[in-house]
């Protein structure tokens, strides 16, 4: 599926500890944003997001048309789309009668969260956590979404336009990349690494999905700050 609709919307994929859920600490206006916890786990700092806890998956497309309705909401982030679909697997998949119409169904329930998101109109963020994934028909190494079934077999990558990965790079790596959306503070020199977004592929990460629209990032901006609030701004300047 092409994302034809809402263009506001960015997937933020990495390993754990990678910098994805304290990206999005300096997201300013936090009171409007909804923050959907499927991790069911605590934020690694203070916020004033609108949080709700998915405790069932199905919930999901009820809370983005709440999102969607609310005028006082501007953003949804959901914290992540691996447990999302992990929680359906677990709840509906597993011990299932018929496994096989609950794989359909699975598939149908991922159909309906993208299509939620597509059709709206706000600004969207959707975590994700990733491993390294042999492709047997190629025997290379990939670095994608571990989401099963059918879903799994075609990628979840496939379904979004802006896909971004979050790093831990050291800053030695970094001093060639200067751009306004990084910045190094004195901080992060003497610890001698930084979080950050990797915005695109390179010869080094030939095997992970990174991607956007033609122009959206300059290439000076491989790496930038792991603030999901410039992605936002990014986006929403270039799909005026």
């Amino acid at each position: 599926m092409n994302n034809t609709g809402n263009k506001h919307i960015v997937l933020v994929v990495g390993v754990p500890s990678s910098g994805k859920t304290t990206s999005l600490m300096n997201v300013p206006n936090q009171e409007r944003i909804a923050y959907l916890n499927t991790d069911l786990k605590e934020l690694p700092f203070k916020s004033k997001f609108q949080e709700l806890s998915i405790i069932d998956p199905k919930d999901i497309t009820e809370a983005i048309r709440q999102i969607e309705e609310e005028p006082s909401i501007e953003s949804g982030i959901l914290d992540t789309l691996t447990f999302l679909m992990n929680q359906f697997e677990q709840q509906y998949v597993l011990g299932a009668t018929d496994t096989r119409a609950m794989w359909q169904e699975y598939a149908s329930f991922y159909q309906k969260f993208l299509h939620s998101i597509k059709s709206g109109t706000k600004n969207y963020a959707i975590l994700a956590h990733v491993k390294d994934i042999l492709n047997e028909k190629d025997h290379v190494m990939e670095t994608k979404i571990p989401v099963k079934g059918a879903v799994g077999h075609i990628g979840v990558e496939a379904d979004f336009t802006t896909i971004i990965a979050s790093k831990r790079m050291p800053i030695t790596k970094l001093e060639d990349w200067a751009n306004p959306l990084l910045n190094i503070t004195d901080d992060e020199r003497e610890d001698g690494f930084k979080y950050v977004f990797q915005t695109r592929i390179d010869k080094e990460t030939i095997g992970e999905r990174m991607r956007s629209a033609i122009g959206l990032w300059d290439r000076k901006e491989k790496y930038i700050d792991n603030d999901v609030s410039k992605v936002f701004t990014r986006l929403n300047e270039y799909y005026k």
